[in-house]
């Protein structure tokens, strides 16, 4: 059927065409930037991370009494901890951090090369104050330089030596060797391998860290551990009665792997992504509804034309073409006015989560899927018509 021919069919029915449009564009808006939700995503939960996910247990834990939160009865709590931690089965090696990876936030400040501070200056670069064993058990392997071996106080008279990831290093000193320089925070000891520190860093990658005592812990701490393959949840069943034995006056606020610290990370987009696509379910499914019943009341109500149609020779495949075209027009108009929602929706999830802006192959897709559900949901009814008989809707003249 020309085209015309099929916007003169829709024009006759303007109050459900309208309304079955606003649906469809609703419908295209909602399923579109879910699908670019769920790929953001998926995305972000696969970046590399340079850290043992699944064999590495963070602890989160903060001394009820003010004296054990201050130095020096917090380094001989601290102390007593890790020897107690080192002896359950399965541990490999355990830290103290004043602060875990993979966080959206926390103790973060700029470090820079003070003979050029303004062109090598990285902002909220995340501050680590951290034991020894730290690096072991992030298996973070050293590209330069030796690792801190000793404690040496942040605000010593002599500084604390400074270990800084390749990125910052490279951000820094201009892809210059690192180690032996002086950034604003210390001499840089060592370089290692990139890993994820905070969401909200500049750079995620971007990381200093300094083998240091911690002086105070009115925020709590964290505790690393990496366990043996298959230990994971045996050693993190034992972990809070271990900690209590050691000392009963901590109060633990939780113990992850930090997989299921990387999943936190990103649990905003990934509610909102399943929200959506919960609820573009249910529009694509009510759309396939509207689309059916629609296009079944279109076939009873127009079974004399149809007959007619048949008894001048038309065949049951143009029949059944020109109703599927019908339904396939709207839903394209519809996917047309949709491309404006989705605009509109992926602004406002802009301002609430970060989400990235359409892409070209997006809407495409999106259309795509929804003209095949249509299709679907009209079917039937299309095949209904081809079986009209021409002489039984002629007799009706």
């Amino acid at each position: 059927m020309p085209l015309h021919l099929l916007f003169k069919s829709l024009q006759r029915r303007k109050v459900v065409t309208t309304l079955l449009l606003i649906q469809l564009a609703m419908t295209f808006a909602l399923l579109l930037n879910s699908i670019l939700l769920a790929q953001q995503t998926r995305q972000q939960l696969q970046q590399p991370t340079g850290l043992p996910l699944q064999q590495t247990l963070q602890v989160q834990l903060k001394p009820t009494t003010v004296t054990l939160r201050q130095y020096p009865a917090l380094g001989d709590l601290l102390t007593r901890q890790l020897e107690a931690i080192r002896t359950m089965p399965g541990v490999v090696a355990v830290a103290y951090s004043n602060q875990g990876p993979l966080l959206q936030g926390g103790s973060n400040g700029n470090v820079h090369d003070p003979d050029r501070e303004e062109l090598s200056k990285a902002n909220g670069v995340p501050l680590y104050t951290v034991s020894a064993d730290f690096f072991n058990v992030l298996q973070l392997p050293v590209l330069a330089g030796e690792l801190p071996q000793n404690e040496v106080a942040v605000d010593g008279v002599a500084k604390s030596p400074v270990v800084i990831t390749q990125s910052l290093a490279n951000k820094v000193f201009d892809d210059k060797p690192a180690v032996g320089r002086q950034v604003n925070r210390g001499p840089v000891a060592a370089v290692v391998a990139d890993f994820y520190g905070q969401r909200s860093a500049g750079t995620i990658n971007y990381n200093s860290i300094q083998v240091a005592p911690l002086y105070g812990v009115d925020w709590g701490y964290s505790l690393l551990l990496r366990t043996d393959h298959g230990s994971t949840d045996k050693v993190r069943q034992a972990l809070p009665q271990v900690l209590q034995q050691v000392d009963s006056n901590i109060e633990i606020f939780y113990i992850r792997t930090l997989a299921e610290q990387q999943q936190r990370l990103y649990s905003n987009e990934f509610g909102l992504a399943s929200l959506l696509s919960l609820l573009s379910a249910l529009m694509l499914l009510v759309s396939m509804i509207s689309s059916y019943s629609n296009a079944y009341f279109h076939t009873l109500k127009h079974q004399q034309e149809i007959g007619i149609k048949r008894a001048l020779g038309a065949s049951k495949g143009r029949i059944f073409t020109e109703l599927l075209s019908e339904n396939w027009l709207t839903t394209v108009l519809g996917a047309t006015a949709g491309v404006g929602c989705a605009l509109v929706l992926n602004q406002v999830l802009a301002q609430v989560i970060s989400i990235p802006s359409l892409s070209w192959w997006l809407p495409l897709l999106t259309c795509t899927i929804l003209l095949l559900c249509v299709t679907v949901a009209t079917w039937y009814p299309a095949a209904i018509a081809t079986r009209i008989s021409p002489a039984t809707a002629t007799k009706a003249l």
